[in-house]
Order: C-alpha cells, then structure tokens, then sequence
C-alpha cells in the first residue's frame, strides 16, 4: 500500500505554488470556454421559443384581407389576463398597461404609422369600428396610469378596460 502511496505525496510535494497556480488558471480558462459555449448553444437552442407577436399577423398586399394567427394572439391575451387576476389591484392596473401595449404591437404589425398609439388609432374610422371610443377611453386612462403619480384604478375599473381592448380585438379581428 506505501507504494501506492509515495509516489502520489512524492508528485505533491515536488509541486511548486507556481505550478499549482498555472495550472488552475489552465482550468479555470477552460471552464470559462466551455460555459461560454454552453451559454451560446443554450440561447441558440431557445431562439425558437422566443415570442414572435409580429409574426401573429400576416397581409400579403393592400388589397388583400389581413390575416392574424388567431391561437397566438389568443394564447397571450390569456396570459395577460392570468396575469390580471394574480394579485390585484397593482396587476391589474399592469395588465391595463400590458393591454395597451399588445394593442399597440398589433397595430404596429398591421403596418399603421405613427410615433405614439393615439396616432395609429386616428387611422380608424370610428363610424366604421364601434369599440374604437371605448378603446380610447381605456387608452387615455392607461396614460394616466403611466404619467400621473398616483392615479391608481380600482379592480373593477381595470377589468372594463381590460374588456374595451378585448372588444377592439374581436373587431378588429385578432381574437375570435
């Protein structure tokens, strides 16, 4: 058994702090690559699971018909109502801001220009999109909720709101 045993303590004993250390840092430099690499290939990997709302809509061309990938749209709207009724009412008044800002996407990828919402919705007729005030309405509450210091929303005031985006939606033709 000591002869196991010596040449292993001779190996440690004959190895400098210099030498421990260069060959840590050796390690240490090949772990650092190897997680790099890792990370890379993780985020490669997960590429495809990104979410892809601008893609939930297609037009071909201006005469044509917008379509919209009904199951995407549908599936984060619900999202973003499980997210409303997490911990209301601070979620809630989230939810109305996240509403806005699905709007917005969604006009945005139906190819309206504009810099702010408000003018992508001045685009609309309202004679000819019924939910368009009550899109407004929630629309300018969601401005106050972001500009003015505590303005808050009651539980009940943010789930009519949630309904004026839900409505435009429908009309719209995004959700069925």
């Amino acid at each position: 058994m000591s002869f196991l045993v010596n040449p292993f303590a001779n190996a440690l004993s004959s190895l400098t702090w210099e030498g421990f250390f260069a060959t840590a840092r050796i390690i240490i430099i090949i772990l650092d690559v190897a997680l790099f690499l890792g990370i890379i290939i993780l985020i490669w990997k997960a590429w495809e699971f990104r979410p892809r709302l601008e893609e939930n809509f297609r037009g071909t061309g201006e005469d044509e018909e917008l379509t919209f990938d009904h199951k995407a749209i549908l599936s984060q709207w619900k999202k973003l109502h499980n997210d409303a009724a997490s911990a209301p009412p601070h979620s809630v008044t989230l939810a109305v801001i996240a509403a806005d800002n699905f709007v917005d996407t969604i006009l945005k990828g139906m190819g309206l220009e504009g810099d702010s919402m408000a003018d992508r919705l001045q685009k609309f007729d309202p004679r000819e999109y019924h939910t368009l005030e009550g899109l407004w309405k929630a629309h300018k509450i969601r401005n106050q909720l972001v500009h003015t210091p505590g303005f808050e929303i009651s539980e009940r005031e943010g789930s009519e709101l949630l309904k004026a985006y839900e409505a435009f939606l429908k009309e719209l033709g995004a959700l069925e």
